[in-house]
């Protein structure tokens, strides 16, 4: 009888661990980020602008990220003369608590000297966003376009890498 009571403890036992192991699973597969917001910059001139920023992505029952992120820029101009604007396929994503770290190639930009591979870090202080939640610039893997950087070194990237800044305005949600 008291054989039969182990086993069945026993049973329970790898029961609730196995069911942790597949909670933890699915919630590491559908972590997830997204965002959008101000930043209020000085230009060259001395006025301010709105650096405003969109970003989503999401981590697939696959362990694949997907996603993408959208940055203007009015307070940087380009080499003709138009606002700096950056679209981002984001393919990397390092979650630490509240702070998310993406990496991602360039897919469209309008300053042919920055494209490579970029990272930036955001982070979910609760609502409301705006004051709150914070942003880091873009920054790309390096000044050498005969390099191409692996956007997955997003995931060697621990807190206080990259200086953050309180958004303006917006919200910054990390599940």
């Amino acid at each position: 009888m008291q054989n039969i009571r182990y086993r069945v403890l026993i049973a329970a036992a790898v029961f609730i661990i196995a069911g942790i192991g597949i909670s933890i699973a699915v919630a590491a597969a559908g972590a997830g980020a997204s965002g959008h917001g101000t930043l209020l910059v000085t230009n060259q001139d001395g006025d301010q602008a709105r650096r405003q920023f969109s970003f989503s992505a999401r981590r697939g029952a696959d362990s694949n990220v997907t996603g993408n992120a959208i940055l203007h820029n009015p307070a940087f101009t380009t080499e003709n003369g138009q606002n700096y604007m950056l679209h981002i396929d984001i393919s990397c994503m390092n979650v630490i608590g509240n702070t998310v770290f993406f990496g991602g190639t360039t897919r469209r930009t309008n300053d042919p000297n920055l494209v490579d591979a970029v990272y930036f870090s955001v982070q979910d202080n609760g609502e409301p966003g705006a004051g709150t939640d914070q942003i880091s610039q873009a920054t790309f893997f390096d000044d050498d376009p005969s390099t191409t950087g692996d956007p997955m070194l997003c995931l060697n990237n621990r807190i206080g890498d990259f200086p953050m800044t309180p958004i303006d305005a917006g919200n910054i949600q990390v599940r």
